[in-house]
């Protein structure tokens, strides 16, 4: 199920967060420019994410880059966050036969693990402005966010604290693997008051394209800057099996430069030269 996979999200809160301040972007797009879907865009953004802290050693240089948007380094995580988001919220997923039964487990996880937050606030283990975060929420999607947001926060201080409180790691693992289930049934449901199946998909298909062509610039830049050395694609793996199947976005998005293949770089820093190897939005 894509809500249960092992993308590095902040809370779902945050993602969702990603994908209202990317929508305006998304739905500028026209269909010829969206990007083909071969691949699992849960998968993609998996990548993507992971090794947002590769790219950014390199941005300065890239700024310097001829044509290019620094927007597709700066704003590359919000957008992968976003197309994880829509992926989720939007595609259909058979409704669990026990989601009321997750739903109150949560609740009850919920209570358990911010009982507990309040003594480690006290030892000094917890902020007290992380859990006064998590307790603002009120509806029912905030349930299984709160949980999601407690788990990592209990997670990135088990070592410490497994000893000081009844909380059991198995809670905590039952807690990662049910949240994000309730989280996007609910958020299943709400989509579904407001979009058609169709629309939901090109929904997905929009915010994808954003995440998609931006990490393909990114590729680009730095294959520029590495000219001649095999890091490259070390540093940014593709997202496809095979590259050359990518489909759509580079044939459909036009574009007013040829794309050739870059020069071998000069001696110093190279910082672009030539014909530049970036679309141009």
């Amino acid at each position: 199920m894509p809500a249960d996979s092992n993308v590095p999200l902040k809370g779902f809160e945050d993602a969702e967060a990603a994908l209202k301040r990317v929508e305006p972007e998304a739905l500028a797009l026209r269909e010829e420019q969206f990007s083909a879907m071969n691949l699992d865009v849960v998968g993609a953004t998996s990548i993507i994410l992971g090794v947002l802290d590769r790219i950014l050693p390199f941005r300065e240089r890239i700024a310097k880059l001829p044509e290019f948007d620094i927007r597709n380094v700066d704003c590359l995580e919000d957008r992968a966050r976003a197309a994880w988001y829509a992926f989720t919220v939007n595609l259909p997923e058979p409704e669990p036969k026990d989601f009321q039964q997750m739903f109150e487990e949560c609740k009850v996880l919920r209570a358990t693990l911010l009982t507990w937050a309040e003594p480690l606030v006290f030892a000094g283990q917890f902020e007290r402005a992380s859990v006064d975060k998590i307790k603002e929420g009120s509806g029912n999607k905030d349930i299984p966010s709160d949980v999601v947001a407690l788990v990592a926060l209990y997670r990135s201080k088990w070592d410490a604290i497994q000893n000081m409180c009844g909380v059991t790691e198995e809670q905590l693992d039952r807690g990662a693997t049910i949240a994000p289930i309730v989280f996007a049934t609910l958020a299943r449901r709400e989509n579904k008051l407001s979009s058609s199946q169709s629309e939901g998909s090109q929904r997905v298909r929009r915010f994808w394209t954003l995440a998609d062509r931006s990490y393909d610039q990114c590729q680009r830049a730095l294959q520029y800057l590495q000219w001649g050395e095999d890091s490259a694609r070390t540093i940014l793996p593709s997202l496809r099996r095979n590259a050359s199947t990518r489909g759509g976005p580079r044939e459909e998005v036009p574009t007013d430069t040829p794309v050739p293949a870059p020069p071998a770089p000069p001696a110093g820093p190279v910082v672009g030269g030539g014909s530049d190897p970036f679309v141009r939005n």
